[in-house]
C-alpha cells in the first residue's frame, strides 16, 4: 500500500488550513484506522504516487456513481488493537469480533477490488491487500460475531459444553421432582428455580427451611425469603461447576493458539488492516465525486498550474456536513480561474481589502496540497495541478510570541525560510508582501524578495497594496500582474480574478461608503494627487472593457464546448450504432450456429446407429456427422470462440451462455477441450462449445 509520508517541514499546512480541510472528510469514514490515517495524512512528492492516487479516486467515483457499492463496517483502530495482542493484552470476546469483522472487511474488499479488470487503479489497489482468507477462515471457525469461542472450535469443548447441558438438564430435572413433594411445595414462597453463582437455589420461606435440607447462600433484603441449595443436587451441581472449569481450560488453549495463528501472519494482518484503511479513505474520497460533484484534476510535473472554477473548500462546509446541495453550496461562493506558468511563472494580485486576494492564495494552495493527497477538489474539469516538492506560505499577520517576534519580524521569517528552502519545483505565496512597516522600505524589500525567486525561477504567487510592486510585472518578463474585480458603481468587491491589469485599493471609494464624511474624503483625493487619480480611473475603464471582452470570451467558449458536445454526442452515437450492428450480426450469426447445434444434437444419435450400416448408408451418415461439424466450425462466431480459447487461462472469467453469466476457469484440459469453471458454488465441467467470447450488452 503506497502511504504518504509520515511528516514533512516543507508543505505549511496550518497557514492553508490543511488539517480543517481534511476534517470536513470524517462524516464520510467508516473505520477508526482510516480516522488515524487522515489525521497523519500528508501529500505525496512524487509524480507516480500521487497520480496513482489521484487514479483511484476518479475511477472510485465513477463506480459509484454507476451504482458500485462496498460496504465497510464501523470498526475501531485495529492497528493499535494488534499492538496490544502483541504485548500480551488479553483476547476479550469484543476484541475477537472486532478481529473477525476486519478480517472479513479485508477479504471482501481484496474480493471486490480484484474483479474491477476495468478499472485498473483500483485493481492494483485490491491486488496490494493481502490474503487472508485461509486466516479468516481458521479464525471463523473458532469464533462468533459477538467474538465467542465457538464450541466447534475443538473437540474435547464440544464435548463439554454437551455435558455440561446434560448436567444441568438433570440438576434441573431433581429439581423438578423435588418441587412436586407436598412439604417442599408448602414451604417455598415461589415455585421458581433461580440460579445464583452458578448454583440453583429454591426460594423458601424462613420459618420453614427445616423442610428444605441444603445449603444458605441468600437471604431477600426484607427477610421473607431465604435461597438454599438442596442437598440432593450439591453433587451434581459441583460437578458442573468441575465441568466449568475444564470449559474454561479449553478455551484458554484454543485462545493461545489462536493468538500464535494470528502472530504467525502477523506482518499480512497488519497490511491488511492498513489497506482497509486507505480503501476506507478511497471510498470517501468517491464519495467527494459522487455526492458533491468535485473534480479529480490531472498531476503533471513541470507544466503550469490550472484551476478552473476553483472554491475554498471550508467555504463549501454546509455541503460536506449535508445542510445544502451542490447548487446552494456553491450559490454564494466565486469561483478562482488561475493559470500559473506558461508563459508567466509569478502573478502578483493587487486589489481592495476583504476582496479575496487572501482567499485566493489560500485555495491554490490547499487545493494543490489535496491533490497531492490524492483528494478530488472543488474545481471544474480541466483543472490541472503541478507536482510541487514544498509550498511555503506567509499568510496571515500572527506574531511569533513564543519567540518575541513582532507582526512584520515573524512575517521575514517566514519569507526567509521560503527563500532558503523553495525550488524551481516549489510553489511560494507571499500574503501582503512588504506590509506591515514603512511602505517605501517595504517596498523595496519586497522588491529585491522578488528578483531572488524571479531568479530562481521560483513559481510564485503574491498579493500586495504597494505601488512599486505592482510595476514589478512590467519590468520584468515572467511576470503577470493581477487584481480581485471591484464594481465602481455599487462600491462592492466582486471576489473575482483578473489578469493583465493591477488593482487599486479602493480605499477612497470605500470609506466614502462606510460614512466617512466627503469633506475628509476630498482632501485625500487632492492630497493623492490628480496623476494618482488619472492612472486609478484608467485602469477602472480598462477593467471594466475587459470585463465585457472576458463576458464575451466566456460566451464564444460555452457556444464552442457545446457544438464540441454534440459533436461528441454525435460519435458517441455512431459508436453505439456501429456496436449495436455488429452485436446484431453476431447475434444472427449465433442464432445459426444454435441452429446447426439443434440439428446436430437431433442427428447425432440416429447417426451414430447409422455409421455401422452397410454401404452406402454408412458411409452418408459419417460424411453428414461431418458435414455438420464442419459447418459449426467454420461459422464467423465458431472461429472467433476457437481463437478466443487459445489466450483464456487459468483465472480468467469467461461467459457461458445457458447461464448467462461469467464463470471463473480453474482449470483447462484442451485435449478433451474442456473448461472446469466455478459456475456459483460449483465446479462444472463445460465443453469449448458452451463458451462463448461474447458478452451480451445488457449483462
Amino acid at each position: 500500500m503506497s502511504l504518504p509520508p509520515k511528516k514533512s517541514e516543507t508543505f505549511d499546512l496550518e497557514a492553508l488550513e490543511f488539517r480543517k480541510a481534511l476534517d470536513l472528510m470524517q462524516r464520510y469514514l467508516t473505520t477508526g484506522m482510516a480516522r488515524v490515517l487522515l489525521s497523519g495524512l500528508l501529500p505525496f512528492t512524487t509524480l507516480e504516487k500521487a497520480s496513482e492516487a489521484l487514479a483511484q479516486a476518479r475511477e472510485m467515483g465513477s463506480w459509484l456513481q454507476e451504482g458500485g457499492r462496498l460496504r465497510l463496517p464501523a470498526l475501531p483502530d485495529l492497528l493499535q488493537t494488534l499492538e496490544r495482542i502483541w504485548t500480551g493484552a488479553a483476547l476479550e470476546t469484543k476484541v475477537l469480533g472486532e478481529l473477525l469483522k476486519g478480517l472479513r472487511a479485508v477479504v471482501r474488499a481484496r474480493r471486490m477490488l480484484v474483479a474491477l479488470t476495468e478499472r485498473p487503479a483500483l485493481f492494483r489497489l485490491g491486488q496490494r491487500l493481502p490474503e487472508l482468507d485461509a486466516l479468516l477462515g481458521y479464525v471463523e471457525e473458532r469464533i462468533d460475531d459477538d467474538g465467542e469461542v465457538l464450541s466447534t472450535a475443538s473437540v474435547k469443548l464440544s464435548e463439554l459444553r454437551h455435558a455440561k447441558k446434560e448436567g444441568r438438564r438433570k440438576v434441573e430435572l431433581a429439581l423438578q421432582r423435588l418441587l412436586e413433594a407436598g412439604p417442599v411445595r408448602k414451604a417455598l414462597q415461589s415455585p421458581q428455580i433461580v440460579w445464583r453463582a452458578g448454583r440453583p437455589v429454591l426460594q423458601v420461606k424462613p420459618e420453614m427451611r427445616r423442610l428444605v435440607p441444603g445449603i444458605l447462600h441468600d437471604r431477600s433484603q426484607s427477610g421473607q425469603t431465604v435461597f438454599i441449595e438442596p442437598q440432593s443436587v450439591v453433587e451434581k451441581v459441583n460437578r458442573l461447576a468441575e465441568i466449568d472449569g475444564e470449559i474454561q481450560a479449553e478455551i484458554t488453549r484454543i485462545l493461545a493458539d489462536l493468538r500464535q495463528r494470528l502472530h504467525q501472519d502477523k506482518a499480512k494482518l497488519e497490511r491488511g488492516f492498513q489497506g482497509v484503511a486507505w480503501v476506507d479513505f478511497t471510498l470517501a474520497r468517491g464519495r467527494l465525486v459522487e455526492k458533491l460533484g468535485f473534480t479529480v484534476p490531472e498531476m503533471v510535473e513541470g507544466g503550469p498550474l490550472v484551476l478552473r472554477e476553483a472554491r475554498h473548500p471550508l467555504l463549501l462546509r454546509p455541503l460536506f456536513e449535508g445542510k445544502a446541495d451542490i447548487e446552494e453550496a456553491t450559490q454564494g461562493v466565486v469561483p478562482l480561474d488561475l493559470r500559473l506558468g506558461e508563459p508567466f511563472g509569478m502573478l502578483i494580485i493587487t486589489g481592495p481589502n476583504t476582496g479575496g486576494k487572501t482567499i485566493a492564495l489560500k485555495t491554490v494552495g490547499l487545493l494543490t496540497l489535496l491533490a497531492q493527497c490524492g483528494i478530488p477538489i472543488p474545481a471544474a474539469k480541466g483543472s490541472q495541478i503541478r507536482l510541487v516538492d514544498g509550498i511555503y506560505a506567509d499568510i496571515g499577520d500572527e506574531q511569533a510570541v513564543e519567540q518575541s517576534l513582532s507582526t512584520f519580524s515573524s512575517h521575514l521569517v517566514r519569507i526567509g525560510r521560503a527563500l532558503s528552502r523553495a525550488s524551481s519545483k516549489s510553489l511560494v505565496l507571499l500574503d501582503e508582501l512588504g506590509a506591515g512597516t514603512d511602505p517605501e522600505e517595504g517596498g523595496a524589500l519586497g522588491y529585491a524578495i522578488l528578483e531572488t525567486l524571479l531568479a530562481r525561477k521560483v513559481p510564485t504567487i503574491v498579493s500586495t497594496h504597494l505601488g512599486k510592486l505592482k510595476d514589478f510585472a512590467y519590468q520584468h518578463e515572467g511576470v503577470e500582474n493581477g487584481s480581485m474585480a471591484f464594481d465602481s458603481e455599487r462600491l462592492q468587491p466582486l471576489f473575482r480574478l483578473e489578469l493583465g491589469l493591477p488593482g487599486e485599493s479602493q480605499a477612497l471609494h470605500v470609506a466614502a461608503k462606510i460614512g466617512i464624511e466627503s469633506e475628509i474624503v476630498q482632501r485625500a483625493r487632492s492630497l493623492l494627487g490628480q496623476r494618482d487619480l488619472t492612472v486609478e480611473e484608467m485602469i477602472d475603464n480598462i477593467q471594466k472593457t475587459r470585463r465585457a471582452a472576458e463576458r464575451q470570451r466566456r460566451e464564444a467558449e460555452d457556444l464552442q464546448q457545446t457544438i464540441q458536445g454534440d459533436a461528441a454526442e454525435v460519435r458517441e452515437l455512431r459508436a453505439q450504432l456501429d456496436l449495436r450492428e455488429k452485436t446484431l450480426r453476431e447475434e444472427a450469426e449465433h442464432f445459426v450456429e444454435e441452429e446447426l447445434r439443434a440439428a446436430r444434437a437431433l442427428l447425432e444419435e440416429p447417426l451414430r446407429d447409422f455409421q455401422n450400416a452397410p454401404a452406402p448408408f454408412g458411409e452418408r451418415a459419417r460424411g453428414l456427422l461431418k458435414l455438420i461439424e464442419g459447418l459449426l466450425s467454420r461459422t464467423t462466431l465458431g472461429r472467433r470462440r476457437e481463437k478466443f480459447l487459445e489466450g483464456v487461462k487459468k483465472g480468467h472469467l469467461v461467459f457461458v451462455p445457458k447461464f448467462n453469466r461469467k464463470c471463473k476457469v480453474l482449470k483447462i484440459d484442451r485435449k478433451r477441450r474442456v473448461i472446469v469453471a466455478e459456475v456459483g458454488a460449483m465446479r462444472m465441467d463445460l465443453p469449448f462449445d458452451e463458451i462463448s467470447w461474447l458478452q451480451p450488452l445488457d449483462l
